[in-house]
């Protein structure tokens, strides 16, 4: 279940590692999703990312887009494979670690 809020919709993350990434990579494919986990150093730190590759196209190049979709074969991989808008590239993170996936309600244009 899902809860809404001033600056977006938060999504409980499941225990089981399997359904979270499944969660996780489905909500990445619609659209923009802020995702918020701790690196390996440690920090932690919230991204705007997509998975979706009509947005990777937009925002990134053609490379981004090539490892998002050669990224999809690989379901059981981790980390996972994401673009990170403010960084304008491909980026990663381990599903284990994050700590809160929100679709924000000041995200860019999902409709590109």
């Amino acid at each position: 279940m899902s809860t809404t809020t001033r600056n977006g919709i938060g999504f409980p993350l499941s225990s089981n590692l399997y359904a979270r990434t499944a969660e996780v990579m489905s909500l990445l494919a619609n659209g923009w999703v802020e995702v918020t986990y701790r690196k390996g150093d440690g920090k932690v730190v919230t991204r705007l990312a997509t998975r979706n590759p009509t947005l990777v196209g937009a925002f990134g190049n053609h490379s981004d887009a090539e490892a998002i979709r050669k990224s999809d074969k690989d379901f059981d991989a981790t980390p996972l494979v994401y673009f990170d808008h403010s960084a304008g590239g491909i980026r990663s993170l381990c599903v284990e670690d994050l700590r809160a996936v929100v679709i924000p309600a000041d995200a860019p244009e999902n409709n590109h």
